[in-house]
């Protein structure tokens, strides 16, 4: 998948709703790995679909409280929208792409992506091999970007990152192109995922396509810790 083919699937907007195929999700996660306009781009959808779930969840504890207390203009009830909570956040989702990403890129061209700020961590001076980690200090709710150097340890046509908790469990896992070896990559970390303690981004040889893990088959690891800031 290229840039052209991801902005006219409008496959960010598609990719943080779950809408994606398993192999659209693949070429898409190949592609903006490489892609700093679609990282920033997924990052920007990530953040607003977070906090457009936030404001709904208020909006229906409020609109729950109401209907506790005796009704009053129930004649005006017609006039109010009738929308699902989901299909409402992807609207809201569509509209903020449309808005923040797609309309202003066509006006000022492909770097306005980059003019977007949001909130990234870089494991700069983290080598493969393990040796050693750093520590990011992130704010409980926070989303943001793991910024990395995929420098591998050992050569494959295909790769899967995996994001593994201090219990060992797998958090996130996303496959990466052979040909994006020795590149800046960019994993996005949705809010409320990490909490204090220590991870590992661990990086194996996807062997024939089949996406299965092979602990021979290991391609260098990202030792890392989280602690939370105010």
């Amino acid at each position: 998948m290229d840039h052209n083919d991801a902005i006219q699937l409008q496959a960010a907007v598609k990719y943080v709703l779950g809408e994606l195929s398993q192999v659209q999700r693949d070429e898409y996660e190949e592609h903006y790995f490489d892609c700093a306009e679609c990282a920033v781009d997924i990052k920007a959808l990530a953040t607003f679909a977070d906090t457009a779930r936030e404001v709904l969840r208020q909006e229906k504890a409020n609109q729950l409280a109401k209907e506790a207390l005796p009704a009053r203009g129930r004649w005006l009830h017609w006039f109010q929208p009738v929308v699902t909570v989901p299909a409402f956040a992807a609207l809201l989702l569509i509209i903020a792409y449309q808005n923040t990403v797609t309309i202003p890129q066509a006006r000022e061209g492909a770097s306005s992506g980059a003019q977007i700020l949001f909130n990234s961590h870089a494991l700069r001076g983290v080598n493969t091999a393990g040796e050693e980690g750093r520590t990011l200090a992130i704010r409980p709710d926070e989303a943001f970007f793991l910024n990395f150097d995929f420098v591998p340890t050992r050569s494959f046509d295909n790769y899967i990152a995996q994001l593994e908790a201090p219990d060992g469990r797998v958090l996130l896992r996303s496959r990466i192109a052979g040909g994006n070896a020795n590149q800046e990559a960019h994993l996005p970390i949705a809010a409320g995922m990490l909490h204090p303690g220590k991870y590992v981004l661990a990086f194996y040889g996807d062997t024939g396509g089949s996406g299965k893990i092979g602990r021979q088959n290991d391609a260098g690891r990202l030792p890392f810790a989280v602690e939370f800031r105010p």
